[in-house]
């Protein structure tokens, strides 16, 4: 039975045994047959088929192997670029590093191919124990599937299917709750891919638990379920009551908000504040579950304010102004919150009563722009949040801090930094804290924005979720008393469409079958076929297609985390972003076939989206420089050939686009507004302003004629490209879909057809028991 699946962040692919499937070297140990790599902190995360080439080349350990050799080994009757060899290579190089004396552990020999330096020693297998085994984790699905699943590490192992237990019918609640809108039969028609992915992903395959210590020591994993709470209803900002009972949440329906109550296991639900068309996030149950308090964004004064409202609905009332995230005291008599304050361009944490009426108390300031958590400590003695360091503020910069609450002193949780720390929140024990976060140079990794739980005082971090497809909701997490914890898994399949130029979905083909194509940056070329970038692993890479999808390959795979595209009618070069550190982005030019891939920029900022005039003679782009905590965001333009960049303009403008004619660039300001600018002298020639819904992050680009620019408008979880004449008149909508959502576009060259990257969104609220 063949049990090797597609999806990336699975692999149940059986590996066939050999003699000594254990090996040791240095600091790493390797385990063959399960191909897994591990190091003094636990499972390294490769691709399999990356672990596999290691393990060809450890297993010939001073022996040198011909490409040719490695490619047979490790793909055997397989058919495959070679450029998959080297991407893997890469990887292996970046996280094994160089031995103690300086020698590489993977060492290429210039026209005969590669050698592993390292000294390898077999590890006999321990004897398997003749006591009753530990009981799987049970991973909660939804009424369709079921199963258990066993981790080891990171790989997973079928153990059995079962019949799909029922979930309990709707029998009297406690509270009277209105009945739940029925799902859209529209969405029952997705395409297989969609259903596949709603399957594996969003029952809870993806959630297996990731427990470093478990996986170094051999000590027995906690059994860990996933319970899934929604229904495809897209929640946002959620939070769970201590006692678990009840979950809160909001959901955006076109331009309005709405704010909806729930009880745990059952799928009736109430709606507890009027519509709105403000942002509303954040939602929190008060200790005594009497209120659920909320944060609303006031775009005129552009900060939040502080809400509460009765549980089972009422009137509600503003509490505080100028809030961030926030969290209550162990008696829930007052309440922490962080907020940035623009006058003095620092943070502060302040203190104040829970129903708004004492006078508030800073209790921390420090210079930045970066407010994450706070979390109160059960025992009222401490307050984590994540403090901003100097240096780069882009990557690694933030740090656990805890704040006595008593003397006022600060001290670091521990030594580990992180790119993102979002919402926080303590475990009822006061052993340690949960939070929504990204570990440092992990943030163009499958792994950024997942679930964390923090022992405190040891500040050992360990990561809870562990999908490669998935980022959790960072302003949903809630924490029961019993130690279960509320997430927001957010999943977005990306494959590529093909349809004709004129909008019509009738014409709309799937031309790719990825999980990730096409929405990092997509690109046709002058002689007719079409540049995207997937995910490959930790990688992000350049393949081209056909037209109709045929004949799929790598095309550029070095450096490994690239981003947005550009090509032009001239057909010379492609242009692309790439991280070529841990902090900046610059610009680098390649042929069309892939090769002679070199850096253009080399700025201290960090310079991206480029766009290649028609004429191929220039190459517009955005830099970003961070100055007092402030980002400088600017349009230049320099030759394709290299030279002294020039600016654009003086607007903080982005995201540019050359008109079909040259004459012209659109970009856009704040993701809110278009410019149209004078390609030669910068000068705005017209300022368009978009629907509220409008999605400008692949900025504004130009319809074939000319005439009018296309970016993506999304309704009710819907996305469509629209049109906007830029001579005056209304903007009109160009697609006509009415399920999924897209995430990048382009127009074919000749202007003939339209390259969608688009799929569908699938975010739900999930219940982890058993995490700690």
């Amino acid at each position: 039975m063949n049990l090797e699946s597609n999806f990336l962040q699975f692999n149940f692919g059986m590996v066939n045994g050999s003699k000594h499937s254990i090996y040791g070297f240095d600091r790493f140990r390797l385990d063959v047959d399960s191909l897994m790599l591990y190091d003094s902190e636990g499972a390294v995360h490769l691709p399999p088929k990356c672990v596999n080439t290691l393990a060809v080349l450890v297993e010939n350990a001073g022996e040198i192997i011909s490409k040719d050799d490695l490619i047979d080994a490790v793909w055997q009757d397989s058919i495959v670029e070679e450029s998959n060899l080297s991407q893997y290579l890469y990887l292996l190089r970046k996280t094994l590093g160089s031995r103690d004396n300086g020698q590489p552990y993977i060492e290429t020999l210039r026209r005969r191919g590669y050698r592993f330096n390292g000294e390898p020693s077999l590890i006999e297998p321990q004897p398997k124990p003749k006591s009753r085994p530990q009981p799987t984790p049970r991973i909660e699905p939804p009424r369709f599937a079921n199963f258990d699943a066993a981790p080891r590490g990171n790989v997973v192992a079928l153990a059995e299917w079962k019949e799909p237990e029922q979930i309990k019918p709707d029998t009297p609640p406690k509270i009277a709750l209105a009945p739940q809108p029925p799902a859209s039969t529209v969405a029952r028609r997705w395409p297989l891919a969609a259903a596949l992915l709603a399957v594996f992903v969003i029952s809870g395959v993806g959630y297996f638990l990731y427990n470093r210590n478990a996986a170094a020591t051999s000590q027995p994993i906690s059994e860990m379920r996933i319970l899934r709470l929604t229904n495809g209803l897209d929640p946002g900002g959620a939070s769970i009551s201590l006692d678990g009972k009840y979950f809160v949440y909001g959901e955006q329906s076109g331009p309005v908000w709405r704010l909806w109550l729930q009880q745990t296991g059952y799928s009736s639900r109430v709606e507890i504040i009027p519509p709105s068309e403000k942002l509303i996030t954040c939602a929190a149950f008060s200790h005594d579950a009497q209120y659920v308090y909320y944060l609303e964004w006031d775009s005129s004064s552009e900060s939040n304010s502080l809400y509460r409202v009765p549980t089972l609905g009422g009137p509600t009332r503003k509490v505080l102004d100028r809030v961030g995230l926030f969290s209550f005291s162990p008696d829930g008599r007052e309440v922490v919150y962080g907020r940035y304050d623009k006058q003095n361009k620092e943070v502060q944490y302040a203190i104040n009563a829970s129903d708004g009426s004492g006078e508030e108390r800073v209790i921390h300031s420090v210079a930045g722009s970066y407010s994450s958590g706070p979390a109160w400590s059960p025992d009222g003695k401490t307050i984590v949040f994540a403090k901003e360091l100097s240096g780069n503020p882009d990557v690694g910069n933030l740090l656990l801090t805890a704040l006595n609450t008593e003397d006022g002193s600060l001290k670091p949780v521990s030594d580990e930094t992180w790119d993102n720390c979002y919402r926080m929140m303590w475990s009822s024990d006061g052993r340690g804290f949960y939070f929504i976060g990204t570990k440092k140079g992990e943030s163009m990794t499958p792994r950024r924005d997942q679930l964390y739980y923090v022992s405190y005082p040891e500040g050992r971090s360990r990561l809870i979720t562990n999908d490669g497809t998935s980022r959790q909701q960072i302003t949903s997490l809630g924490v029961t008393k019993d130690g279960s914890v509320l997430t927001v898994p957010y999943n977005r399949a990306s494959q590529i469409w093909a349809m004709n130029a004129n909008g019509d979905s009738r014409s709309a083909v799937q031309i790719t079958s990825g999980l990730n194509d096409g929405r990092a940056g997509l690109e046709p070329l002058a002689d007719g076929r079409v540049t995207y970038i997937t995910r490959q692993g930790d990688s992000l890479n350049i393949w081209v297609m056909n037209q109709d999808g045929s004949v799929q390959k790598p095309l550029v795979v070095e450096p490994p985390i690239i981003v947005e595209l550009s090509s032009s009618r001239a057909g010379r070069y492609l242009m692309f972003a790439s991280l070529v550190d841990t902090a900046h982005f610059h610009l680098f030019r390649a042929d069309l076939d892939g090769t002679d891939s070199r850096q253009m920029t080399f700025g201290d900022g960090r310079e991206e989206d480029p766009s290649i005039s028609n004429d191929g003679n220039w190459v517009a782009y955005t830099q970003r420089f961070n100055r007092d905590k402030e980002v400088d965001v600017s349009l230049w333009k320099m030759p394709i050939e290299g030279g002294e960049p020039v600016r654009i303009g003086t607007q903080k403008c982005e995201l540019p686009h050359f008109s079909p004619d040259d004459k012209l660039v659109s970009c856009t300001e704040d993701y809110r507004s278009i410019h149209i600018l004078s390609a030669d002298d910068g000068t705005v020639v017209r300022t368009l302003n978009v629907p509220p819904l409008a999605d400008l992050s692949n900025g504004a680009r130009w319809s074939p004629d000319g005439k009018s620019v296309a970016y993506v408008v999304t309704e009710k979880g819907v996305s469509n490209i629209w049109l906007h004449p830029i001579e005056g008149g209304e903007p009109r909508r160009l697609t006509d879909f009415n399920i999924a959502s897209i995430y990048n576009f382009a127009y074919s060259l000749d202007g003939t057809r339209l390259f969608l990257a688009r799929g569908q969104q699938i975010r739900d609220a999930v219940l982890i028991k058993g995490s700690g």
